[in-house]
C-alpha cells in the first residue's frame, strides 16, 4: 500500500488536525498521500498530491470523520474495492469505530498487513439519465412535496410486480439495517449475512411488512402515482424524479472492504449504540 488517500469530514477542525499528523506519519514511511481536490485551499502546507478520482488512485482510503463520512467514501468507489480505514470523530461509530488515539497504530497495522479486514455488501443504484451510484446503507424513495401516500411498483427478480401504497420505501443493506430501516420498524440484520431489506414507510396497501430477499435478486421500482418524488442515497445525495421514473437496485460487483477494530463485537455495538437492555 504505497498510495494512501485521505477522506476528511468537511469543516471539521479535529479531522484536519489529525489528518496533518497522518500525512506526516505517511511521509516519513515513504508513502504517497492523496487528498481530494476540494481541500486544496486548506492544506497548502501538506506534502500531498490531489486527485479527483481518489478511490481509484489510492491503495487505501483513510476516513477521518464519522459514519456519514464513511458513506461518502463508499460513494467514491467505482469498480475497485479499495480498502477503507475509518477513524471515528463522529457520534455513532457503527462503521468508523477506531478512536483517534488508536489511529496511527491501526494505520501501521493496515500498512504492514496485520489488520483485520471485513467485507460489507454495497448496492448499485441505476436511474435513467443519472450516473450509477454505490450505496452502503440505504436507498429511500419518498414524496418530494407535501406528505401524502405514493404508489410504487416493486418487482423482485422475475416475480410479478407488487404495488405498494405508502409514505415511501427503504431498500437497505445489512449494514444499513441499523439506520433508517430500523427506525421504520425494519429488522436488524448482522452485516456478515448478505441480503437486501425492503422496509415500507407507513404502508397503507401492498407490502405492509419488511421483506428480506437474497442479495443477487435485482429490484426494479417504478413510480406509479405522484407528481414529484425524491430518491435519497445514503442520506447525502437526493435525486428528484417524476411519475413513471424507474429505478434499478442490485448488489454491486465489488464489496466495501474496511478495517475492523480488534475486539469489535457487532452485538455489543448494537447494545451500546441502540440502548438495547
Amino acid at each position: 500500500m504505497h498510495r494512501v488517500g485521505l477522506v476528511i469530514k468537511r469543516g471539521e477542525a479535529q479531522a484536519f488536525a489529525l489528518g496533518q499528523k497522518i500525512v506526516e506519519f505517511l511521509n516519513q514511511s515513504g508513502r504517497t498521500v492523496l487528498l481530494e481536490k476540494i481541500f486544496a485551499d486548506g492544506s497548502q502546507n501538506w506534502s500531498v498530491q490531489f486527485s479527483d478520482r481518489i478511490a481509484d488512485d489510492a491503495d487505501l482510503l483513510v476516513v477521518l470523520g464519522g459514519d456519514g463520512t464513511m458513506l461518502r467514501a463508499a460513494a467514491l468507489l467505482n469498480d475497485k474495492p479499495t480498502p477503507v480505514l475509518g477513524i471515528n470523530l463522529g457520534r455513532v461509530g457503527f462503521m468508523a469505530d477506531i478512536p483517534p488515539h488508536e489511529a496511527l497504530r491501526e494505520l501501521q497495522a493496515t500498512l504492514d498487513g496485520s489488520a483485520l479486514f471485513v467485507e460489507r455488501m454495497l448496492l448499485e443504484v441505476s436511474v435513467p439519465h443519472c450516473k450509477t451510484a454505490k450505496v452502503l446503507n440505504d436507498v429511500v424513495i419518498h414524496w418530494g412535496g407535501i406528505a401524502r401516500l405514493i404508489d410504487i411498483g416493486v418487482r423482485i427478480g422475475a416475480a410479478k410486480e407488487i404495488e405498494l401504497r405508502a409514505d415511501g420505501l427503504i431498500v437497505s443493506t445489512p449494514t444499513g439495517s441499523s439506520a433508517y430501516s430500523f427506525a421504520a420498524n425494519g429488522p436488524l440484520m448482522h452485516p456478515d449475512i448478505q441480503g437486501v431489506i425492503l422496509t415500507p414507510i407507513c404502508p397503507y396497501a401492498g407490502l405492509k411488512r419488511p421483506l428480506i430477499v437474497p442479495p443477487d435478486f435485482t429490484i426494479d421500482l417504478v413510480l406509479i402515482k405522484g407528481e414529484r418524488f425524491n430518491l435519497t442515497l445514503d442520506g447525502h445525495t437526493t435525486i428528484d424524479l417524476g411519475q413513471g421514473a424507474s429505478i434499478r437496485i442490485r448488489k454491486a460487483p465489488v464489496p466495501f472492504v474496511m478495517v475492523q477494530r480488534r475486539g469489535h463485537n457487532y452485538i455489543d455495538l448494537l447494545r451500546e449504540k441502540l440502548k438495547l437492555e
